[in-house]
């Protein structure tokens, strides 16, 4: 399915798209305040959070699936984006410390298939934050009919779906508690509306922000165990 880069483009470049990414934004802070000279990596339509990287880091990239087309950097940065096929990403493995997924895994087939390549590029002790529409949230139409998202999760398919392959879950934080306003003051009340984190107003949160944190160790022991089983089969043999 291609994807109308237009629409992230007008929606983002709108009031409510800049106020969106504000918002999120001191969402992602809280969970990375610091990025200690890390290597990034920023994966889906996600120039509009550039923002966040503003300085002490080592490296960034830009990693845009294939599906949305081409798309140039903004003019005055250095163009550090490229096109690529999201379940084969075109760096080294333990190449990444921290992985940025947003306006990205909504609109993917394979999430296992790309939740394993993004755990490949991770360093062993490398970091993922995934950013998606709520399933149960007041934005779960908007994305669908404004974005064109194929899915919408909720936080437990999301953590299921990082546990299943390889990640340890650091922490789930939820934003966009109002249904899409369309007035300039309503807009406004949106970011007041941000301290209603509690049990109640997450359920029905716009989007789910979950860190992850990649588990090295799994998949080395349940291949050393695999291994076991074969010599112990063999020797039976």
């Amino acid at each position: 399915m291609k994807i109308n880069i237009e629409n992230f483009k007008i929606f983002y470049s709108s009031f409510l798209g800049k106020s969106v990414v504000q918002i999120i934004s001191k969402k992602i802070f809280l969970l990375w305040p610091d990025f200690n000279n890390s290597k990034n990596a920023v994966i889906g339509y996600g120039f509009p959070f550039l923002e966040i990287f503003r300085s002490n880091f080592q490296r960034l990239f830009f990693l845009v699936p294939r599906k949305f087309g081409l798309i140039n950097f903004p003019l005055d940065k250095k163009n550090l984006t490229v096109s690529v096929n999201e379940y084969s990403l075109p760096l080294d493995d333990l190449s990444v410390d921290r992985l940025l997924v947003v306006n990205c895994i909504e609109y993917l087939y394979d999430h296992k298939k790309f939740l394993r390549e993004s755990w490949r590029i991770l360093e062993k002790d490398g970091e993922i934050i995934i950013i998606v529409p709520n399933i149960f949230g007041f934005w779960r139409f908007f994305y669908k009919k404004k974005l064109n998202s194929l899915r919408t999760f909720s936080s437990y398919e999301l953590s299921l779906l990082l546990l299943n392959n390889f990640f340890t879950i650091v922490d789930i934080e939820y934003s966009l508690f109002l249904p899409p306003p369309k007035s300039k003051f309503l807009i406004d009340k949106l970011k007041l509306f941000e301290f209603l984190n509690n049990a109640l107003t997450k359920y029905f949160s716009g989007v789910i922000i979950i860190k992850g944190k990649k588990n090295y160790l799994v998949p080395v022991a349940n291949d050393k165990k695999l291994i076991n089983q074969k010599m112990k089969s063999d020797i039976k043999a």
